[in-house]
């Protein structure tokens, strides 16, 4: 960044200033001051036009990050829905399974007791045996499917959380751009005074000059 050369105000209202400085090392002074106002001023714009892009593109991926979490939020829980109507129908077969195995106890029972109904008992408990050995076929692929949505839930979660971390540095860099964003706007202004100011005093310095030689 370029420095001002300083230069006393009060050379443009006595007499005894002109006499300590040459017309030309004034005008030059001055123009210089200008020039080095103006750089600077174009530097902070320049800068403020990439922190504004930068704003934009953080504003983008903030945007699709939200998007992610609240996406991966609504499948959390359908698969939490869906783990729990599995967790059901695995208590009602143990249920049923539990239901026959008392029956077959039952009915050997019977047995003893009612030569007259071996036969049909016998039936039934072949019947009930075929209907324990499908529970038990079912209850090993619901075993299998409450792994596979158990897995699927802790994947998901695990998403989730990658998901919150990344929001949160992306956040964080939203608030270091704006306060950078803010810096430079104020260094606009600054030096946007500094090149009016020195601008009026060449304006100044030209009339003086232009009365003297007259």
């Amino acid at each position: 960044m370029k420095k001002l050369i300083p230069l006393t105000i009060i050379l443009l209202a006595t007499s005894l200033s002109f006499a300590q400085t040459t017309t030309q090392q004034g005008f030059d002074r001055l123009k210089s001051n200008v020039e080095n106002a103006k750089a600077n001023l174009d530097d902070y714009k320049k800068n403020l036009k990439i922190v504004e892009d930068n704003l934009s593109e953080i504003a983008k991926a903030k945007s699709q990050t939200e998007g992610q979490k609240s996406e991966l939020a609504s499948v959390i829980k359908q698969n939490q829905t869906s783990l729990q109507t599995v967790e059901k129908q695995e208590i009602e077969i143990n249920k049923l399974i539990q239901s026959e195995e008392k029956e077959i106890q039952n009915e050997e029972q019977k047995i003893k007791d009612l030569e007259k109904a071996i036969v049909q008992l016998k039936d039934n408990q072949q019947k009930r045996q075929q209907n324990i050995t499908k529970y038990k076929e079912q209850t090993a692929q619901v075993a299998k499917e409450k792994a596979e949505w158990k897995t699927r839930q802790e994947q998901l979660q695990k998403q989730q959380s990658e998901v919150g971390q990344k929001l949160a540095q992306v956040n964080n860099q939203e608030k270091d751009w704006k306060n950078k964003k803010r810096g430079y706007e104020g260094e606009i202004g600054r030096w946007q005074k500094e090149v009016d100011k020195h601008e009026k005093l060449l304006d100044q310095y030209k009339s003086l000059s232009e009365n003297k030689g007259n």
